[in-house]
């Protein structure tokens, strides 16, 4: 109970000597829908870096629930964010191969169960470019985990009708976002926030089992990237005071495939390759609302 009240009378104490208007807390509770797809590619070893493997996952749509906090001493800005997803509506999981630059298979599968973890930590510094329009230069820490199972499918093979057991995929993505964004009052007590970012790093790692009696079969693949994936987002605050706001958001992630240090056993052994096409795109749009309370 000592080192409680001690802790408390610390916080407290910091708190009042920066100053109420230095220093800001807020919390805000988040609920948004997101639409888009997951894709994971792979493409042949040899100098063609022809596509051979592509599985489509959609996300139509998933609900998340969340939660953002941030932190704040006068132009310098942190928030932390996370979000987690489930799905509402019905998704298919579609997979194809190639042979020889041809398509020979395609299966479509209902998704049985979708996981999604989202969270972000975000360093920023708000520069003031007039008294209404603020530049903000920002660094962000991503973190996606996606989990999901596909029931057994049906499609075509060498021209034959199939039927094919469940495919299971779960990947971690590690992204390092970096961008602008800016902040207006268009009308007292209501702002206008656009941003853009770029990915100058990330880090995949996918892991697929494709369920069979006879022949299941996984691969896993790593990958390391560099300017393949961005992000667009657009908000609206509506400030009710200084401790409550509502924001209304909507964000865009898209990306190319990508090209980098490609580590995979899709094609029997470990094998290391460097500049190779691969990886996992992702493709969506989330948009949402929260309710923010400033301390």
């Amino acid at each position: 109970m000592k080192k409680f009240c001690a802790m408390l009378l610390c916080i407290l104490t910091s708190y009042h000597c920066f100053g109420q208007n230095d220093f800001l807390f807020s919390l805000a509770p988040r609920f948004s829908f997101t639409y888009g797809e997951l894709t994971e590619l792979l493409y042949d070893d040899d100098a063609s870096q022809t596509l051979v493997s592509q599985l489509d996952w959609e996300q139509k749509p998933l609900f998340n629930i969340g939660l953002e906090a941030g932190f704040s001493y006068k132009n310098f800005l942190l928030s932390a964010a996370f979000d987690y997803s489930f799905p509402i509506g019905t998704s298919y999981m579609y997979d194809s191969d190639w042979e020889d630059g041809e398509k020979f298979s395609f299966t479509k599968h209902p998704l049985a169960d979708s996981k999604n973890i989202n969270t972000e930590l975000s360093f920023a510094y708000k520069l003031a470019a007039t008294n209404k329009l603020s530049v903000i230069p920002e660094l962000q820490f991503n973190y996606i985990y996606s989990d999901f199972k596909a029931d057994r499918g049906n499609g075509t093979r060498y021209g034959r009708s199939i039927r094919v057991y469940g495919v299971d995929y779960n990947r971690h993505s590690f992204i390092i976002f970096t961008g602008l964004s800016v902040k207006a009052e268009v009308i007292e007590k209501i702002f206008f926030n656009t941003a853009f970012f770029a990915a100058p790093w990330l880090y995949q790692d996918c892991f697929d089992y494709h369920h069979g009696v006879k022949h299941p079969f996984s691969s896993r693949d790593i990958l390391y990237a560099s300017f393949t994936k961005y992000k667009i987002d657009f908000a609206c605050d509506f400030i009710y005071n200084r401790q409550l706001s509502l924001e209304l958001f909507t964000s865009f992630v898209f990306g190319f495939p990508d090209q980098g240090e490609l580590y995979s056993d899709y094609f029997g052994s470990w094998a290391h390759i460097t500049e190779q096409k691969g990886g996992a795109a992702i493709n969506y749009v989330k948009s949402g609302i929260n309710l923010k309370l400033t301390f």
